[in-house]
């Protein structure tokens, strides 16, 4: 039986975690075909992970970046015609059923055109979770969500592959949100959705990210919600002003009050159906 759905992973030094995400999607309970775009990393991922049978790799002479090695990814596979595109890291894990449970979803449903899933949050270095992400419910719920953040995590989508020829690939222009800025590009054309089902682990660090990282992330957020601004929906001006806020705030304070938070309703799950009841991401 021939692949529906192609599974596309960048990966940039992957070696400590890759072994597992592929073996996650070769463990998939229907066929599919991953491609695996190499953006120059030191060690060639084929060298050391081999060519399992449905592993193309596509091996990049210098470093494009995340969106630029993703789209070299898409110009390999759109002209061989799947039906469908998933998203992997290649430090994230597929649960078997996954890929099933997406392609089941979307030919029930077939105004919807992307699909997301909730997934458990993994501790980078003990493997703990940290938490269950309950995703925005319902295609109203998720436009609301995207006027303040992404909210459908990227290596959970499965899209199909039709839509990418009209929207055109990710933009080089917001290296440190180009889902984010992918998904407002599309939301006003295309009906997007998420599963509550957690199919997959999704790898975070505890240690935070790099005071620079995270100014680069807001700044392109901030970018993006000028972009795609729409002067009469108030939750635009709500997110940027939400967005700028963040900027100000050290990240030592913000997560000394995420933590707070925690503590006073009882647990993270508490505050995401919280947020997620509200459309908040």
């Amino acid at each position: 039986m021939p692949a529906q759905v192609a599974v596309l992973m960048a990966a940039y030094n992957a070696d400590r975690t890759i072994r597992a995400a592929v073996d996650s999607v070769l463990a998939s309970t229907i066929p599919c075909d991953l491609y695996i775009v190499d953006d120059c990393s030191r060690t060639p991922v084929s060298e050391f992970l081999g060519t399992p049978p449905g592993v193309k790799h596509i091996r990049l002479a210098h470093n494009h970046g995340l969106a630029g090695a993703l789209n070299i990814g898409l110009q390999h596979i759109l002209p061989l015609n799947y039906k469908y595109l998933a998203r992997m890291d290649a430090d994230d894990v597929s649960y078997p059923h996954r890929f099933a449970t997406q392609i089941a979803f979307l030919e029930a449903n077939l105004e919807i055109g992307l699909v997301g899933s909730g997934a458990r949050f993994i501790d980078d270095k003990t493997g703990a979770i940290v938490k269950h992400y309950v995703p925005p419910l319902g295609p109203a719920n998720i436009r609301k969500a995207l006027f303040y953040n992404n909210c459908i995590v990227h290596s959970s989508w499965m899209i199909r592959a039709e839509i990418l020829t009209g929207t055109g690939p990710y933009s080089v222009e917001y290296p440190a949100a180009e889902d984010y800025e992918f998904l407002r590009r599309i939301s006003s054309r295309v009906i997007l959705a998420n599963l509550a089902d957690e199919l997959m682990d999704y790898r975070i660090s505890t240690d935070g990210i790099s005071i620079t990282r995270r100014r680069r992330q807001l700044l392109d957020r901030l970018r993006i919600q000028f972009r795609y601004v729409d002067p009469l929906e108030w939750r635009c001006w709500v997110g940027m002003a939400r967005t700028l806020m963040l900027f100000a705030i050290p990240h030592k304070v913000l997560t000394i009050i995420k933590a707070g938070m925690v503590w006073l309703t009882g647990g993270q799950r508490t505050i995401t159906a919280a947020r997620n009841a509200r459309g908040f991401p």
